[in-house]
């Protein structure tokens, strides 16, 4: 008898230890979700981040070219809350979006950001459609200056924009028409930039800015995810003092990669400006603050 109650009791002390970790992790889980966060995922070659706001809520920029970008968000998301409040694509590259009918089959997401684009026949574009009618979002293409207020973040939707005037766009060009967006609250100034090469740069300091030599208020971030994976068609010179960012993340696969990303001309450019470089394929998974 004097076993069997040791036993017992010994039940009873795991089930309490069980019972005690499942309410501090749930404690822990519920304050963190509502502080403001950014996770620049390292998904290889290809771009995915995701962002944490105040009010709880999630936002999931680009899902990168693989199912990698569900390990991410098991990584850093609770795994009974499988919500996602916005899924935004910045543009239908593979790098880009390939991993997203994965997350549409694991995630509840309730709106969706589009720019537009689209890819008949293309097996990728197939999957994201499909999957798209199936989840039943919300969805919203972006044209045109736009603002969305998340908690204590202001989200200003620069590209795409009928009015940028870039007449050295090839027809079909993805990357210009990227969705372009700064995010804006009291920790700083985020700036998103999808494939975004020098010609939708140049119509973005047009349009908002009289001196490209000099930080403006429309384009100034303190964090820059840049453009193209550090491409050398990205990142020209007046952009990059315009936006003179304090640190610039570049999304990157680990050398040699084939695109040649990032380009060494870009990173010195950067350095330059007295930017500090943080590199997904160097870092890992960047967290910002």
């Amino acid at each position: 008898m004097e076993g069997k109650e040791k036993r017992i009791l010994s039940v009873v002390a795991i089930l309490l230890g069980l019972i005690l970790a499942i309410l501090l992790y749930l404690k822990f889980t519920e304050s963190d979700e509502h502080k403001f966060k950014i996770i620049y995922f390292n998904v290889g070659q290809g771009d995915s981040a995701l962002i944490k706001f105040t009010n709880g809520q999630r936002m999931l920029v680009d899902c990168g070219p693989d199912k990698k970008v569900l390990s991410k968000l098991g990584k850093y998301l609770p795994f009974f809350d499988r919500r996602l409040d916005y899924l935004l694509v910045t543009h239908p590259d593979s790098d880009h979006y390939a991993g997203c009918p994965a997350v549409l089959q694991r995630y509840d997401v309730k709106n969706i950001f589009l720019n537009g684009a689209q890819k008949p026949g293309d097996p990728f574009w197939e999957a994201w459609k499909k999957y798209r009618a199936l989840e039943g979002a919300n969805e919203k293409i972006i044209n045109g200056q736009q603002n969305l207020q998340v908690g204590d973040s202001e989200v200003t939707f620069l590209s795409p924009d009928d009015s940028l005037k870039m007449s050295d766009v090839a027809p079909g060009d993805t990357n210009n028409y990227s969705i372009v967006f700064l995010l804006k609250n009291s920790l700083g100034r985020f700036l998103f930039t999808g494939d975004m090469e020098t010609s939708l740069e140049n119509a973005l300091l047009q349009k908002y800015c009289s001196q490209a030599t000099t930080p403006c208020s429309e384009l100034k971030a303190d964090y820059l995810k840049v453009g193209h994976h550090g491409s050398n068609s990205s990142s020209g010179v007046n952009f990059i003092k315009v936006v003179a960012p304090k640190y610039s993340i570049v999304s990157v696969g680990p050398p040699p990669n084939r695109y040649g990303h990032p380009s060494l001309r870009v990173l010195r450019k950067l350095e330059r400006e007295g930017s500090i470089i943080w590199r997904t394929d160097q870092l890992d998974d960047i967290i910002v603050p």
